[in-house]
């Protein structure tokens, strides 16, 4: 029996023009990165795993080149910050009967937005409030972002605002296209 090996398609397809831009802000399609849904109890497989969990909803800790956000009392998330990102297997996370995970990266587009006008782009086109007082880094939000479901997470690499936006893999060119267009006046470029 031959090896399953599948190939990883990103959804979105950024056009050669996307390349252009020197307002510092960036965008990037970072959707091969690895992301896992966990729910129900899974604290006791997660220790194996990571150091420190988030505790309250919204919270979110770094482990090594991924991120764990804590949605809700009972759901958490973690992914990868790289396409080349590791995670522990799925099936090594969960804890049937009292809790579960998923590997759900397959159906999730990953965007990165980075640069000191981030949040000036994200405002265009989300309700959210931005500001580094209601919304730090190191923290997580779900909400509507150009009329599609969206988890938002910061995480801030030094001085620079950096945003990891994760929506259903069938919209992500559809968000792409759009958070593109809302970071043109700022002069968003690939990357």
């Amino acid at each position: 029996m031959a090896d399953y090996n599948p190939i990883f398609q990103s959804p979105i397809a950024a056009p050669e023009r996307a390349a252009a831009g020197d307002g510092g802000l960036r965008l990037a399609d970072v959707s091969g990165a690895p992301v896992i849904l966990m729910q129900g109890d899974v604290s006791a497989a997660l220790q194996n795993h990571v150091a420190t969990l988030p505790a309250h909803p919204g919270e979110v800790v770094a482990t090594g080149d991924s991120l764990l956000a804590r949605l809700t009392p009972a759901e958490l998330i973690m992914f990868g910050t790289t396409a080349g990102a590791t995670l522990p297997a799925a099936g090594a996370l969960g804890d049937p009967p009292r809790g579960y995970a998923t590997d759900v990266t397959h159906g999730q587009a990953v965007l990165k937005l980075s640069g000191p006008d981030a949040a000036e782009a994200l405002s265009k086109i989300c309700g959210l409030d931005f500001h580094t007082t209601v919304f730090p880094s190191m923290q997580a939000k779900q909400t509507s972002a150009a009329k599609i479901k969206t988890l938002v997470v910061r995480c801030d690499e030094g001085e620079t605002p950096v945003y990891y936006l994760l929506v259903a893999r069938p919209l992500g060119q559809y968000f792409w296209d759009i958070l593109w267009d809302a970071g043109q006046e700022f002069g968003m470029g690939r990357g």
